[in-house]
Protein backbone atom coordinates (compact mmCIF):
# COMPACT_ATOMS: atom_id res chain seq x y z
CA UNK A 1 0.00 0.00 0.00
CA UNK A 2 3.62 2.26 0.58
CA UNK A 3 4.50 1.59 -2.90
CA UNK A 4 1.05 3.34 -4.34
CA UNK A 5 1.00 6.38 -2.39
CA UNK A 6 4.84 6.83 -3.05
CA UNK A 7 4.51 6.46 -6.88
CA UNK A 8 1.46 8.91 -6.50
CA UNK A 9 3.32 11.54 -5.00
CA UNK A 10 5.80 10.54 -7.53
CA UNK A 11 3.51 11.40 -10.63
CA UNK A 12 2.47 14.80 -9.62
CA UNK A 13 3.27 17.25 -12.22
CA UNK A 14 5.44 19.64 -10.47
CA UNK A 15 8.82 18.44 -8.38
CA UNK A 16 9.59 20.39 -5.09
CA UNK A 17 12.01 22.18 -6.58
CA UNK A 18 9.75 23.94 -8.71
CA UNK A 19 7.92 25.21 -5.62
CA UNK A 20 11.27 26.48 -3.90
CA UNK A 21 12.26 28.32 -7.29
CA UNK A 22 8.80 29.85 -7.48
CA UNK A 23 8.85 31.47 -3.99
CA UNK A 24 12.20 32.97 -4.38
CA UNK A 25 11.32 34.67 -7.82
CA UNK A 26 7.65 36.36 -6.33
CA UNK A 27 9.78 36.92 -3.35
CA UNK A 28 12.68 38.57 -5.33
CA UNK A 29 10.06 40.66 -7.69
CA UNK A 30 8.04 41.32 -4.38
CA UNK A 31 11.06 42.80 -2.43
CA UNK A 32 12.28 44.96 -5.41
CA UNK A 33 8.86 46.68 -5.71
CA UNK A 34 8.13 47.21 -1.80
CA UNK A 35 11.61 49.07 -1.82
CA UNK A 36 11.07 50.91 -5.52
CA UNK A 37 8.31 52.51 -3.39
CA UNK A 38 9.82 53.06 -0.04
CA UNK A 39 12.53 55.11 -2.25
CA UNK A 40 9.54 57.30 -3.59
CA UNK A 41 7.52 57.63 -0.80
CA UNK A 42 10.40 59.21 0.80
CA UNK A 43 11.09 61.33 -1.82
CA UNK A 44 8.04 62.95 -1.84
CA UNK A 45 7.86 63.85 1.85
CA UNK A 46 10.78 66.06 1.44
CA UNK A 47 9.93 69.62 2.42
CA UNK A 48 8.59 71.62 -0.66
CA UNK A 49 11.49 74.04 -0.66
CA UNK A 50 13.70 71.04 -0.84
CA UNK A 51 11.79 69.35 -3.61
CA UNK A 52 11.42 72.62 -5.63
CA UNK A 53 14.95 73.08 -5.67
CA UNK A 54 15.60 69.18 -6.74
CA UNK A 55 12.89 69.84 -9.52
CA UNK A 56 14.83 73.45 -10.72
CA UNK A 57 18.13 71.61 -10.61
CA UNK A 58 17.15 68.49 -13.03
CA UNK A 59 15.13 71.35 -15.42
CA UNK A 60 18.60 72.25 -17.10
CA UNK A 61 18.10 72.67 -20.60
CA UNK A 62 16.89 69.47 -21.85
CA UNK A 63 14.02 69.52 -24.08
CA UNK A 64 11.45 67.16 -22.31
CA UNK A 65 11.20 66.01 -18.61
CA UNK A 66 9.11 63.32 -16.95
CA UNK A 67 8.00 63.39 -13.55
CA UNK A 68 5.63 60.51 -12.44
CA UNK A 69 2.74 62.15 -9.88
CA UNK A 70 3.98 59.95 -6.80
CA UNK A 71 7.93 61.47 -7.51
CA UNK A 72 6.59 64.29 -6.03
CA UNK A 73 4.48 66.09 -3.25
CA UNK A 74 4.33 69.58 -4.65
CA UNK A 75 0.86 70.75 -6.34
CA UNK A 76 0.56 71.83 -9.71
CA UNK A 77 1.18 75.66 -8.85
CA UNK A 78 4.33 74.92 -7.48
CA UNK A 79 5.33 72.81 -10.49
CA UNK A 80 4.38 75.42 -13.18
CA UNK A 81 5.93 78.15 -11.29
CA UNK A 82 9.11 76.70 -11.38
CA UNK A 83 8.92 75.23 -14.98
CA UNK A 84 8.04 78.64 -16.06
CA UNK A 85 10.77 80.11 -14.34
CA UNK A 86 13.37 77.79 -16.12
CA UNK A 87 11.69 78.34 -19.56
CA UNK A 88 9.91 74.93 -19.59
CA UNK A 89 5.85 74.35 -20.36
CA UNK A 90 3.87 71.89 -17.98
CA UNK A 91 1.56 69.56 -19.81
CA UNK A 92 -0.35 67.12 -17.12
CA UNK A 93 -1.15 63.55 -18.26
CA UNK A 94 -3.68 61.93 -16.22
CA UNK A 95 -4.14 58.74 -18.17
CA UNK A 96 -0.46 58.02 -17.77
CA UNK A 97 -0.10 59.33 -14.25
CA UNK A 98 3.07 62.26 -14.99
CA UNK A 99 3.99 65.51 -15.95
CA UNK A 100 6.07 66.47 -18.96
CA UNK A 101 7.87 69.64 -19.11
CA UNK A 102 8.65 70.67 -22.40
CA UNK A 103 11.48 73.15 -23.03
CA UNK A 104 10.53 76.58 -24.31
CA UNK A 105 13.07 79.26 -23.92
CA UNK A 106 11.71 82.88 -24.12
CA UNK A 107 10.98 84.73 -27.37
CA UNK A 108 10.44 88.43 -27.99
CA UNK A 109 7.24 88.98 -28.77
CA UNK A 110 5.44 85.76 -27.35
CA UNK A 111 3.55 85.73 -24.59
CA UNK A 112 5.00 82.32 -22.67
CA UNK A 113 6.42 79.07 -23.24
CA UNK A 114 3.59 77.48 -24.43
CA UNK A 115 2.58 79.66 -27.58
CA UNK A 116 5.54 78.50 -29.58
Amino acid sequence: MTGVVAAAATDSPTSPAAYVLGVIVFGGILAVSVTVNVIRFRKSRKPREHQMALLAARLDGRRQLYLRFDETGLDQGDLLRVGYSRGYGLIEHKVGKYYEFVYAPHQPGRSGPWAI
